[in-house]
């Protein structure tokens, strides 16, 4: 169905032999539909090229409000990248002083960072100003309304943004306790149509230990209304 390519002849039976002289799927037996595989095999097991596995398992993002309740001895990640640099400070597993999980997304209306789309008068018509998406009980509990500003802070920095108090965003109870979610969006910094704080100054360095990639879309933060104690 579709435009999209099968990586597996439909008509090719379980039964079909592979020819060792032929080129691209004919190479492949009819048990072996694994088009980006040389050998056509689908792999439990990565032989080569990987720092962690060889199998999947469950590990705690560096910063995390719970222990892992899958693997008590093993938080994170043993072979992850941590980088000890000032200004990247790291928060300790349930800390009380940053009890919230903030995740990280991006928007439709802009193009990775932002850095050429909130150029575009029409689309910062559309999405004007940095906000952040907090539940409805977490609101409560803050004093805080729709619109209202508040400060996002973690051990690395604090910026400000408006609070979009909304009930798709739900509060988790994780080991017995109420942990809320904080929703970020990208895309805002100093210059543009539309500017606002730059929602990296909360993420850690913490590297993917294959590729390097931070570990921005999640991590540890404190809500607090601006003006509050």
């Amino acid at each position: 169905m579709g435009l999209d390519v099968p990586d597996f002849p439909p008509t090719k039976p379980p039964s079909a032999i592979g020819k060792d002289d032929a080129l691209g799927l004919d190479f492949h037996d009819g048990a072996s539909p694994f088009l980006l595989r040389a050998d056509g095999k689908g792999w439990l097991f990565a032989p080569t090229g990987l720092l962690d596995g060889p199998l999947p398992t469950h590990y705690e993002p560096y910063e995390s409000p719970v222990t892992n309740l899958v693997h008590p001895k093993r938080q994170a990640s043993p072979v992850v990248k941590v980088y000890n640099v000032p200004g990247n400070a790291y928060a300790a597993v349930g800390s009380p002083d940053y009890p919230c999980v903030l995740s990280t997304y991006r928007l439709t209306e802009h193009h990775v960072s932002g850095a050429m789309t909130r150029w575009l008068p029409w689309l910062s018509a559309l999405m004007p100003e940095l906000f952040v998406e907090i539940g409805p009980e977490h609101a409560r509990e803050l004093g805080v309304s729709n619109t209202e500003t508040v400060a996002i802070a973690t051990p690395r920095g604090a910026i400000h943004a408006k609070a979009l108090v909304t009930p798709r965003i739900r509060p988790f109870h994780v080991g017995g306790k109420t942990v809320h979610h904080v929703g970020l969006p990208w895309h805002w910094g100093y210059k543009g149509v539309v500017q606002g704080d730059v929602v990296n100054d909360l993420s850690a360095l913490v590297g993917d230990p294959n590729v390097s990639i931070h570990e921005a879309k999640v991590f540890v933060c404190r809500v607090t209304r601006v003006g509050a104690r």
